[in-house]
């Protein structure tokens, strides 16, 4: 082959080349971002509950708070930062978080390509407010019914005409654990912000979406406003939140409301 004729072969199969270079590079150089979306897409996908959550640390009472996923059975739980909080993996797959300091705190959930998250609320809590409220949750005010005892006339439950209850009455009246339902562990609660919690034992008043099981919501409102100085009203938010959490049925996690909601909030049902 002469000389020349070497130079324009080389020089076509040079070109060729840069070509299918080319071609390969312009079919492939969109595959990154595809792929980058198609993950983004999939990296969510699980509810947390309760998506918002409430707790406290006084270096000296436990406070523990639980989250589930619903959907995958064995999620892998993290936290961010890590040394705000243990976790211990339930049996079910869902765990249970104890605080070791003060902040906030985004617990993950995982399982394959799906991911949720909470956000917890670690608040700085005082050891003599906690005790102040648990002597008002339990301060022995017992429950004197004004007919000394005597059912209604009716036979049934308690009069409609009856006045409301003393407003001093220790809490342990309805809410002796071991004795009769608790409904207010952090498993029902831990959603709530500490002024949902004081409005539901000064007020009678319980946040949107959260279900009544006991009795109507109007007869409940009068009996459930008790009298507390604000001391015990912190302390008894403190109290609750250390709590054992305990299962109650369809009230766990608000009674639905803690499900995907990150507002704190969730209308009613």
């Amino acid at each position: 082959m002469r000389p020349h004729t070497f130079r324009r072969a080389f020089a076509a199969s040079c070109a060729l080349a840069f070509g299918l270079t080319a071609l390969t590079f312009a079919c492939s150089g969109p595959a990154t971002p595809v792929d980058s979306m198609s993950q983004d897409q999939t990296e969510d996908g699980l509810d947390v509950q309760f998506a918002t959550a409430y707790s406290a640390f006084d270096g000296v009472h436990d406070y523990k708070v639980p989250a589930k996923v619903t959907g995958v059975k064995k999620p892998k739980w993290s936290a961010s930062p890590p040394e705000l909080v243990d976790l211990e993996v339930q049996s079910d797959g869902s765990v249970t978080i104890t605080t070791r300091g003060v902040g906030v705190v985004t617990v993950t959930a995982k399982s394959g390509s799906l991911s949720g998250s909470m956000k917890l609320t670690i608040e700085k809590a005082e050891p003599a407010e906690w005790q102040a409220g648990s002597d008002r949750y339990n301060n022995g005010v017992v429950f004197q019914r004004p007919d000394g005892g005597r059912p209604p006339g009716d036979g049934g439950g308690a009069g409609g005409d009856r006045p409301p209850p003393n407003p001093s009455l220790a809490c342990t009246n309805c809410h002796a654990r071991g004795k009769s339902d608790v409904e207010h562990t952090p498993m029902q609660t831990a959603g709530f912000t500490d002024d949902e919690i004081v409005a539901i034992f000064t007020k009678g008043k319980k946040p949107a979406g959260v279900q009544q099981r006991i009795m109507p919501a109007d007869r409940w409102q009068q009996i459930h406003q008790w009298k507390m100085e604000p001391e015990e009203q912190r302390g008894l938010v403190w109290y609750l939140r250390s709590l054992e959490p305990k299962s109650q049925g369809v009230i766990d996690f608000g009674g639905g409301r803690g499900k995907g909601d990150k507002s704190g909030g969730a209308p009613p049902p």
